[in-house]
């Protein structure tokens, strides 16, 4: 029913993130009905919302643009007339569906009501069955309330959508009248039996929704001709857009299958999808990408940003590493700068000059740097490692980077915001003396923009038994929280080991050792 949100569509309206309406929900102020919320609790858990704007969404936006591909972040095509119109025939439809079952549930209530009149005139009911009855007419009388003022909005919706903004002041109807449009602009997806969800913005195909959204929904070619992104239908309609090179066979089709890269959403949709949960679920890949630009951060280190050509996307964890081979010449190993929603734009740190006492590592990057060039062909291949974020993890976490360990991290960071799940985040950084100011600035970034993020910039000369002081001096309740630390052999092992010491559950504990030496 249309007065039923998902989590998503709850935290988009409220204009709060996922995390904070699950957050209400786990602590019984917010009620769920086969886990939706409905728009009255809604508005009485958050009764000051801002119906004008969603700052929390856009707050998320800017982050993603900033994180997952800071140079080249595009916002999804707005929705095609055809798409239109057909998602604003499944709204009517939907409108007339919701009216129609409305008046039914008044029409029962209205029956009960007169039945219990009748059992209350029994004169051999005790005093406390009598109360209980009138407890349940006064229940009733509430929720024939609700109905009603649905039933009304509905009517005016379809009367005059030009005019129902201005008509319906009242909160309820003004985020009923936003429902309404955002089922139109960007229905939501879940993915079963994962229970992901998403939205499908403007002309956006399925998958391509569920790529934004940090998801690793199984697709291949990206050209719709290999059928790996093949899902079944069990609730909504989907519209095809796209013309596929792969044929579903009748049987396929009969049974509710499509497929995710050629169709939209019309309504909301239920799935059925592969996804990979784990890193060795990935395929093997083996991508061309081209050098799109290569911009120094400070005097020694440059982002390397890549782009594939259109129809490829690398697909990857958070966290992992990638190889990248230049022809015939030299290859180079490196931490994923970017996040996984994002993967025709690969983003890496190139240490750009190493002299002799910098590690073996930082000369090779150094001399894969000198072959260099914009428009340079670039083979990326993997991705490899398994230091990658706990998805469906309900605990807050703990992040610290040493050192160049801040691009795994960072990396994690990006696509935990694309997904809105963390409780809170909690980041501790020990740079170098030479780390680029970005650093800190975008960790500034993300502290200002969410509520639930702690930022901790050590200093330039801090060792890890000071990182270690300061997470202590925090009084976090460690038995509470996962941890990622990425970083130099000893800086991790010495910080996990105390991590542990501190209450911290080993099977919560994720690391990355880096090559460089400790801080």
């Amino acid at each position: 029913m249309t007065n039923l949100l998902s989590v998503s569509k709850a935290a988009r309206l409220a204009g709060v993130s996922r995390s904070k309406i699950q957050k209400t929900i786990r602590s019984g102020q917010l009620e769920t009905f086969e886990g939706k919320v409905q728009i009255e609790d809604l508005l009485r858990v958050f009764p000051r919302v801002d119906l004008d704007s969603d700052p929390v969404l856009e707050q998320i936006e800017q982050i993603k643009a900033k994180a997952s591909s800071k140079f080249s972040w595009q916002n999804p095509a707005p929705p095609s007339a055809e798409i239109l119109l057909r998602r604003l025939q499944a709204m009517s439809s939907l409108l007339i569906q919701t009216k129609s079952a409305l008046d039914n549930n008044i029409d029962l209530i209205v029956s009960v009501n007169e039945r219990l009149d009748e059992l209350g005139s029994d004169e051999h009911l005790d005093e406390f069955a009598r109360k209980k009855m009138r407890d349940l007419q006064s229940w009733l009388a509430r929720r024939q309330s609700q109905l009603d003022a649905g039933r009304t909005a509905i009517a005016e919706a379809q009367d005059d959508s030009d005019t129902t903004a201005a008509r319906l002041r009242h909160d309820k109807a003004v985020l009923f009248a936003r429902n309404m449009l955002l089922h139109i602009i960007a229905p939501s997806v879940q993915i079963i039996p994962s229970g992901h969800e998403f939205l499908v913005e403007g002309g956006d195909t399925v998958l391509d929704g569920a790529i934004r959204a940090g998801l690793n929904v199984n697709y291949g070619c990206n050209d719709r001709k290999c059928g790996n992104c093949k899902a079944r239908k069990i609730s909504g309609e989907v519209l095809e857009i796209n013309k596929p090179g792969y044929h579903l066979s009748a049987q396929e089709k009969h049974l509710g299958y499509m497929l995710m890269c050629c169709n939209t959403a019309v309504t909301d949709l239920t799935l059925e999808a592969g996804e990979a949960t784990q890193p060795d679920e990935l395929p093997a890949q083996s991508i061309e990408t081209t050098v799109s630009s290569l911009q120094p951060l400070n005097e020694q280190i440059s982002l390397l940003h890549l782009r594939t050509n259109s129809a490829d996307n690398f697909r990857f964890f958070a966290g992992q590493t990638a190889i990248l081979q230049l022809p015939d010449g030299p290859s180079h190993s490196c931490p994923i700068f970017s996040c996984p929603c994002d993967g025709q734009n690969l983003y890496f740190i190139i240490h750009t000059t190493a002299d002799d006492e910098d590690s073996a590592d930082d000369r090779a990057s150094a001399g894969f740097a000198k072959a260099l060039h914009i428009k340079q062909s670039i083979r990326v291949k993997g991705p490899h490692g398994d230091f990658y974020l706990q998805e469906n993890s309900a605990h807050p976490s703990i992040f610290i980077a040493g050192d160049n360990g801040f691009a795994p991290i960072k990396s994690l960071i990006e696509h935990a915001i694309s997904i809105d799940k963390i409780k809170a985040f909690h980041l501790y950084r020990a740079g170098t003396q030479n780390s680029p100011s970005f650093y800190d600035n975008l960790c500034r970034s993300w502290r200002d923009a969410f509520e639930n993020f702690s930022y901790i910039n050590l200093s330039p000369q801090s060792n890890k038994e000071e990182v270690i002081a300061q997470i202590k001096s925090d009084n976090l309740d460690l038995s509470t929280f996962d941890a990622y630390i990425a970083g130099p052999q000893d800086f991790t092992e010495m910080i996990s080991s105390e991590l542990i010491r501190g209450g911290l559950k080993k099977n919560r504990l994720r690391a990355q050792i880096t090559s460089r030496p400790e801080i």
